[in-house]
């Protein structure tokens, strides 16, 4: 097995690490008594850390190289995320005081949003390191679908095992970043193009004149995300009536694997197609995305509810693959890392901002939340033709 695909399948266990829970957050936090803006407290600051260490993580990775940082990564992140496993399944069986729930989880997840928010810039960087850029679409592509395969598996079998204990989704989760950390050590070499630069530092910011947009809608995207992945497991049980916390928790995983198959259908036929109209299909993405998330909230019945999260599905598969091949061809080759940084560090930004925020629109209005995400990724695509303009003229400055 080559280097590149030994990396997809390592991200994609990550990333079923990190979706396995999804569905399985709601229920929890109803369970222990908590509220619903507790858990976006959680979710939101965690995406300060996240927000703050995944640019010091893919600069990190363009002085150093791509594995000297994967590997601490993939190793802090499974080890914290085993301790929230074995917290989680305690307090199930000994519950303790909301208070004493709420600051171990919060410091847990912050601890391990730290570590989770470096592997895409790593990721993308190696892809950068190795792939001219008439490649990058294709290979960002799939390596989207190998998240889109963990955002498909991770809730539904989170989901599947929460049916019979909450807990087992947290420990089945917990062990896959300990097979991607030895699938990491032993089979990917290091990036030989990388070693040579590292004298190469680079002082990019968010508001480059080169990457603003993509970091606006990667922002704006993952607003959509977070408040949908956030609200699923309350919304699923009180729009659609459900009776008890298992039921929404196997709805809301039936829900997020009908959106993870979609991201694989559609950044499959990215990266077979390899397509050149990167900003058009950006623009498509944003409005699949943002329309789907406010049928999301006219459905009625659970067809209809999963269609609607199919077509957000399309938006994303489009948006993420997208936005990153488009940054990583607007940079130098020793911006790589800092600049995928920058791009997750805008989805920690938003982490940071949306799940607080849509638990209390939520608690509010339960479809506030949704309409006001698809409304500010609809309004920000008034800069699309605008920016097809200036990527026209720097191709053309290029040749």
């Amino acid at each position: 097995m080559n280097n590149i695909k030994v990396l997809f399948l390592s991200y994609m266990l990550l990333q079923m690490a990190f979706m396995m829970i999804l569905p399985v957050i709601g229920p929890v936090i109803r369970t222990q008594g908590l509220q619903e803006w507790h858990a976006g407290l959680i979710v939101s600051l965690s995406g300060f850390f996240w927000m703050l260490s995944a640019k010091f993580w893919g600069q990190r990775s363009d002085e150093i190289g791509r594995k000297k940082v994967l590997l601490p990564l993939t190793l802090g992140f499974f080890i914290f995320y085993m301790i929230w496993a074995v917290f989680i399944g305690y307090t199930l069986q000994h519950p303790l005081s909301i208070l004493t729930m709420l600051l171990v989880m919060l410091i847990l997840r912050c601890i391990i949003a730290s570590f989770f928010s470096g592997i895409n810039p790593v990721m993308v960087g190696y892809i950068a390191d190795h792939y001219e850029p008439a490649e990058r679409a294709s290979k960002i592509a799939m390596l989207g679908a190998a998240a889109g395969i963990a955002i498909f598996l991770g809730p539904f079998v989170g989901g599947l095992l929460s049916s019979f204990d909450l807990s087992f989704a947290f420990y089945f989760a917990a062990i896959l970043p300990l097979f991607a950390l030895m699938l990491t050590h032993f089979k990917v070499q290091e990036s030989d193009k990388l070693i040579s630069n590292v004298t190469e530092k680079t002082s990019l910011k968010m508001s480059d004149s080169r990457i603003w947009f993509e970091v606006l809608v990667m922002f704006l995207t993952m607003n959509c995300i977070f408040t949908f992945n956030m609200c699923i497991g309350f919304f699923s049980k009180d729009h659609l009536h459900l009776a008890t916390q298992q039921q929404s928790a196997a709805v809301a995983g039936m829900t997020l694997s009908a959106v993870g198959l979609t991201l694989i259908i559609v950044q499959v036929l990215i990266s077979k197609l390899k397509p050149n109209r990167h900003l058009f299909l950006l623009g498509i993405g944003m409005l699949c995305m943002a329309l789907g998330t406010i049928m999301f909230t006219l459905t009625h019945g659970l067809f209809f509810f999963i269609l609607s999260a199919v077509i957000m599905g399309v938006g994303g598969g489009l948006i993420m693959p997208m936005v990153n091949t488009i940054t990583s061809l607007a940079v130098d080759a020793h911006e790589q890392g800092a600049a995928s940084g920058l791009i997750s560090a805008a989805q920690g930004m938003s982490m940071l901002v949306s799940p607080f925020i849509a638990t209390l629109l939520y608690h509010y209005k339960n479809e506030l939340p949704y309409w006001i995400a698809a409304v500010l990724l609809l309004l920000s695509l008034i800069f699309i033709p605008k920016r097809i303009n200036i990527q026209t003229k720097w191709i053309a400055s290029n040749q």
